[in-house]
């Protein structure tokens, strides 16, 4: 107990300059009871003595207290007074009951994709895709460039002016359908020095003829052929038309009206062109009235074209879209122009007798039938001249005294004046309109009372 007390001597000269008598007093108390406390704690851990798992910290403790405890050394665990160690019982970590943490699992190391792979498979696929491409597009021009399986073998004449350049030419053959590349045209005719070398004139020529063909027959001088010139006055029924061109010597009534009815070339509104057993002549309205110059002793098929070419190039893509607009089909819009052609003594009444028609057409529970008088003279004027067989059926189909809306088709071939007012009618509330015969004035009414005095204002009743 000597070491003990000159130790605690020690150490009571080392806090008399920190700490009171009184926390002196505390001080030791809790030293002497962590002493006591110590041969239990050894005894605690000398339990364990036999196994395996001892911790590295809780060994050094024990050989600190053994020191202590031996008088050895005169360093003592200690706290600050405020923190001071409980007297009662040891702290001991009980190493044993503690859950071990699991072992961190194995990040795996993701595969890097071979990106030069997919590359390079999608490089091929292109490769061959543009590969396909330019093949079929060789195999497409090398038809026509050929004339191969062209579908067409007759011929017929076409006009080169004087001065054509091969750039003019090749306009030319392509604006008439007989070749659609023009550029490869232009080679070709370089390639076999044609170029200032083709000749003007009237030059036979067929579809399926190649472009090599095509330029040779233009290296050969021709004579001019001779032309007949023939106009189509707007509204001309498509029967007085076939007559027209058989009195100018330019082929038979029959074969034209049969060749315009049968032939299809390709065109845009072909595919537009409705079809009924009830109907006279499946193209009529579809020769547009215009100045034409045909080849004497040319064929059928060629002036039928030549017409055909025209009508397409008037009934545009926008005039099919404004019938779609209006909600009707492109023969439905044909069939009434037929009407207001034939109705109208001049242009500025065009768009308001259109819109009578439109407005009955618009209320059909009212105005179920269009009434136009018209109708009535092509069953007689036309139908019944040309039919041996006598159809009611036929007559009942086109007269808009007896059918509701509109007839089966068209009455005659209308004119673009005609086109336009019915696809741009006025707006207006008319439903009835009559004529003076003598100074053409059109009166126009919105009520039935209103069409009567219309009547007698045109002389047309008493």
């Amino acid at each position: 107990m000597g070491a003990k007390n000159n130790n605690a001597d020690n150490f009571d000269e080392i806090l008399s300059s920190i700490l009171d008598s009184s926390a002196q007093k505390s001080k030791e108390e809790n030293r002497e009871g962590v002493i006591a406390d110590i041969p239990s704690y050894k005894d605690e851990l000398e339990k364990y003595a036999n196994t395996s798992i001892i911790d590295t910290e809780l060994s050094k403790e024990l050989a600190d207290n053994d020191s202590l405890v031996s008088g050895n050394t005169n360093v003592f665990m200690f706290s600050k007074p405020e923190e001071s160690m409980p007297s009662d019982e040891p702290v001991v970590t009980d190493r044993h009951n503690e859950v071990p943490s699991k072992p961190r699992a194995k990040k795996k190391k993701r595969r890097r994709a071979n990106y030069s792979a997919y590359g390079g498979l999608v490089l091929a696929t292109l490769v061959l895709c543009c590969a396909i491409i330019i093949a079929l597009f060789g195999i497409v021009v090398g038809r026509d460039v050929l004339g191969i399986d062209t579908g067409e073998f007759e011929k017929y004449t076409i006009y080169i002016p004087e001065g054509s350049t091969t750039t003019d030419i090749a306009n030319i053959l392509y604006d008439e359908g007989i070749i659609y590349y023009t550029d490869v045209f232009r080679v070709f005719a370089k390639l076999k020095s044609a170029d200032g070398n083709m000749y003007p004139g009237d030059i036979d020529v067929a579809v399926n003829m190649s472009y090599s063909d095509l330029i040779d027959s233009l290296m050969i001088p021709r004579e001019a052929k001779e032309t007949v010139t023939v106009t189509f006055p707007e509204g001309i029924t498509l029967y007085a038309a076939a007559l027209k061109l058989e009195e100018s010597g330019i082929c038979d009534a029959q074969e034209f009206i049969f060749e315009f009815n049968s032939s299809v070339f390709g065109y845009d509104f072909e595919k537009h062109v409705g079809s009924s057993s009830m109907k006279l002549y499946k193209y009529e309205g579809y020769l547009f009235p215009d100045t034409y110059e045909f080849y004497l002793g040319d064929s059928t098929h060629n002036i039928v074209r030549k017409i055909k070419q025209r009508t397409d190039e008037m009934i545009s893509a926008e005039v099919i879209k404004r019938c779609s607009e209006l909600g009707y089909t492109l023969d439905e819009m044909i069939t009434l122009a037929s009407i207001v052609q034939l109705e109208s003594w001049n242009f500025e009444d065009m768009k308001t007798i259109a819109s009578v028609f439109h407005n009955r057409l618009n209320n059909p529970e009212v105005f179920p039938k269009l009434q136009s008088d018209t109708t009535y003279s092509y069953i007689n004027d036309v139908i019944k001249v040309v039919s041996s067989i006598e159809s009611q059926e036929m007559y009942n189909a086109y007269d808009t005294y007896t059918c509701n809306g509109l007839p089966v088709g068209a009455i005659c071939n209308p004119g673009m004046d005609a086109i336009n007012a019915v696809l741009y009618p006025d707006e207006t509330e008319y439903y009835y309109f009559c004529a003076d015969l003598f100074t053409r004035e059109t009166f126009f009414a919105a009520t039935y009372e209103e069409h009567l005095d219309n009547l007698k204002k045109a002389g047309l009743s008493a």
